[in-house]
């Protein structure tokens, strides 16, 4: 198993507190719905949720604790996430737009993932998508 640096540890340990709060707030997978301890015929863990970046790499630790850059998702979705095929940041934005509009912010996001890329996601591509998440 590798090991997590003292800097991702800590900064891990300063994002848990918004992490936990998002988490309470949603109380359930912003994409199926599903609950923690409820079945939903899948196994019992795979309900527990937890809070998906929806920028990686890099930029992940940026990400942590902004709830404009975060969805809350069961684990089965946590990993489908991850297929940029299947889950484009435009879609994972409308995700977000549609379950949380309160938290989403497509500008403050495009800076985020690229200051000098003000329009790296359009509204139009999160607009796009927004029958497939509704």
């Amino acid at each position: 198993m590798r090991r997590i640096s003292s800097k991702r540890q800590a900064r891990q340990a300063e994002a848990k507190p918004f992490r936990d709060a998002l988490i309470a707030k949603a109380g359930k997978c912003m994409i199926c719905g599903a609950r923690p301890g409820i079945q939903n015929g899948r196994m019992q863990q795979l309900n527990q949720l937890c809070v998906h970046e929806l920028l990686n790499g890099p930029l992940r630790q940026k990400t942590m604790d902004k709830p404009f850059a975060t969805l809350v998702v069961c684990w089965h979705h946590n990993g489908e996430l991850n297929d940029k095929g299947l889950w484009p940041i435009a879609r994972q934005l409308a995700v977000l737009l549609t379950k949380s509009p309160e938290d989403y912010d497509l500008a403050a996001f495009n800076y985020l993932s690229n200051p000098n890329a003000p329009n790296r996601w359009t509204q139009d591509e999160v607009d796009a998508f927004l029958d497939s998440v509704a």
